[in-house]
């Protein structure tokens, strides 16, 4: 087996992390609790890609607009069809990340970090460093939020409480969503 074959395999395991997260975030308005680790507030924003990839026939959901337009996903989850991206907001204290995340392949189709504030004419000699260390920085922290988040989820995927209870709860979120 090569290591496209591989990817493929494991396809379903971003796809799941994409649902899951939308689900803790709609739970609780949007607060994810990393147990032992941090809280982070999570959105997802308007934009949202679904498709049934493991059919031969693809069919694709492109939802774009406000929140409303987010009930017409869960509808397409109701269907069977898994979240190919995303884009979504992840606030950690006073930072907040905004990124797309594509789900098959978990990658990134774009991330912003906060703004850099502008030098205040302290450190005008360091040539921009100061600007290009905060950027770094910021760059780490969302990444790290990313990680966090991975890794909880994981955790819990491999664990018995994801088929006892989380797995039960995602699926009844899903099918009362619309009622």
């Amino acid at each position: 087996m090569d290591f496209i074959d591989i990817l493929r395999e494991k396809a379903f395991l971003g796809r799941e992390f994409l649902t899951w997260l939308w689900f803790k975030s709609d739970q609780s308005g949007g607060r994810v609790e990393i147990p032992g680790k941090k809280v982070l507030e999570v959105f997802f924003l308007d934009r949202m890609t679904l498709d049934l990839s493991d059919t031969e026939s693809l069919q694709t959901v492109t939802l774009k607009g406000g929140q409303s337009e987010l009930r017409e996903g869960l509808a397409a989850l109701k269907e069977g069809k898994k979240i190919e991206e995303a884009r979504i907001s992840i606030r950690a204290t006073e930072n907040d990340f905004t990124m797309v995340l594509k789900g098959t392949w978990f990658s990134f189709g774009s991330f912003r970090t906060p703004p850099i504030l502008p030098a205040d004419g302290s450190d005008v000699d360091d040539g921009g460093e100061g600007s290009f260390l905060e950027k770094a920085y910021l760059l780490e922290e969302g990444l790290e939020n990313i990680d966090a988040l991975f890794e909880y989820f994981v955790k819990l995927r491999i664990s018995e409480e994801w088929e006892n209870i989380e797995l039960p709860a995602l699926r009844k979120w899903i099918e009362n969503s619309l009622t």
